[in-house]
């Protein structure tokens, strides 16, 4: 003991100071280290949070657009029929339109055909042009003139008020006698003045 310098007193008396110094900086470091590491481990779980919903995000974003996927699918399918559909309502049409000008082409040349028909019967002396004054075999239904031809053949003039009725009743004709000898007389517009064929009745 009376060896000990005062040099020794004191640095044996300080480092109980030093571990306790030393013991408060490792303890604030601690303390400073854990709040950092709860401060981390917060962001990593906020960070965490936010991918997790951007995961659920994109499976939703994947399941719409399968959704969307599927839609477009059938309205493709829906689209093609309509254009089957419309391809056969097409083709119908432009069939009937063939049909039509067939028939009017058909129409035309029956026309042309009746046509030179009557022609030829006008030639032939079946509708002779009126006489300028009644043969003494004339007669007259009170309104028309009646003109018997040399040939037997007679004529009438359209009056007011004739039909194909009134005159095939007073000449004792049918109607349609009346049609057959004027194939070129529509008998629903008769002309006053004008001539008709009257044939020989029964």
């Amino acid at each position: 003991m009376d060896n000990l310098s005062s040099a020794d007193l004191d640095a044996s008396s300080k480092t109980p100071l030093f571990i306790g110094i030393a013991a408060v900086i490792i303890a604030f470091t601690g303390v400073i280290l854990g709040w950092l590491g709860f401060s981390k481990a917060s962001a990593l779980e906020a960070r965490l949070a936010e991918v997790s919903g951007a995961t659920e995000s994109v499976s939703n974003l994947e399941s719409t657009v399968q959704s969307n996927s599927e839609t477009l699918r059938k309205a493709a399918g829906k689209i093609t029929s309509i254009e089957s559909s419309l391809s056969k309502v097409t083709s119908d049409v432009q069939k009937d339109v063939s049909d039509v000008k067939k028939n009017m082409r058909s129409l035309a040349i029956q026309a042309g055909t009746a046509l030179k028909k009557v022609e030829a019967l006008e030639k032939s002396g079946l509708r002779p042009a009126p006489a300028a004054t009644s043969s003494a075999g004339s007669s007259s239904t009170g309104k028309g003139e009646t003109t018997t031809s040399s040939s037997g053949s007679k004529t009438h003039t359209i009056a007011s008020g004739d039909t194909y009725g009134k005159l095939a009743a007073h000449y004792k004709v049918g109607v349609n006698d009346l049609i057959d000898a004027n194939p070129g007389v529509d008998p629903r517009r008769l002309r006053i003045g004008q001539e008709i064929v009257i044939p020989n009745g029964n």
